[in-house]
């Protein structure tokens, strides 16, 4: 099975895309109510709001950091998931068990893991993801587009093209996790505030090639549609518990979050 087939297809068994792409939407819409040109907000401000919005949604719908469980409980709770959103949001949002998605930060940039797999996040121009230069993005994405994989896509370190190396399951765990790191770009439209969202895995393009070995445009094959979430075997990243969890009953205070904002929009 080809990577971007392994990798979408046991995401999606598990629902975690379908909470990526709620994350997403939610995110973006709230830029987009947020957003007011005309009292001085710029491309900049989108760049920015949008990546708070988004790590406190993938959080959120993951039920990590601040929303996570405190011992001896099975989930946060749907008013705590709830507390600050729309009420479209909170009813639309999967509801996933709490451990099918871990955080998984890289050199201080947010990151996700699941199944094997993390993403980290990345912002660019609205209609230019093909053209993303990482070689000018920050040291963290750099290395990330540097790592081998197993697509032969013509340009740089394709598994193909590098005999002895070690497979990836004999890796120790933090360098299999940076060979199996993923990345979410997203971007909206400072005129016409139409957004888009990209999952896929970045590649090496100091040859101005295309910026991605493959890439999925999560809006337009049906992954922001509900979709149950199915057991699975436990994975080195990330556990998967049962098919539901029930709403619990006692709310939960969840503590104060740090105001450490990102080195830049979306990098680190």
């Amino acid at each position: 099975m080809a990577e971007e087939d392994d990798v979408m297809s046991n995401l999606r068994a598990r629902g975690i895309l379908a909470g990526i792409s709620w994350a997403h939407r939610s995110a973006y819409e709230q830029v987009r109510q947020d957003y007011n040109p005309a009292g001085g907000h710029t491309q900049g401000w989108i760049g920015y709001n949008a990546h708070i919005y988004l790590r406190d949604r993938l959080d959120r719908v993951f039920q990590c950091e601040t929303y996570a469980v405190p011992p001896g409980h099975d989930s946060a709770g749907r008013d705590v998931l709830a507390e600050g959103i729309s009420d479209r949001d909170s009813r639309s949002m999967p509801l996933l068990p709490a451990g099918t998605v871990v955080r998984s930060d890289l050199n201080g940039s947010p990151g996700w893991s699941a199944a094997g797999w993390r993403w980290l996040l990345a912002s660019y121009e609205y209609g230019q993801v093909a053209k993303i230069r990482w070689t000018e993005r920050s040291e963290t994405k750099q290395l990330v587009a540097r790592q081998p994989h197993a697509v032969d896509d013509g340009g740089l370190f394709p598994l193909a093209t590098l005999p002895g190396l070690p497979p990836v399951n004999s890796l120790p765990d933090h360098e299999r996790e940076l060979r199996q790191t993923l990345v979410l770009a997203h971007a909206m439209d400072s005129t016409t505030t139409d957004f888009e969202v990209f999952f896929g895995r970045i590649r090496w393009n100091v040859d101005h090639g295309d910026a991605w070995a493959w890439r999925v445009d999560l809006q337009d094959n049906g992954y922001s549609s509900p979709h149950k979430a199915q057991p699975g075997p436990t994975q080195n990243l990330a556990r998967t518990a049962g098919d539901t969890v029930e709403d619990a009953d006692v709310r939960m205070r969840r503590p104060a979050r740090g105001e450490n904002g990102p080195r830049a929009i979306g990098e680190a």
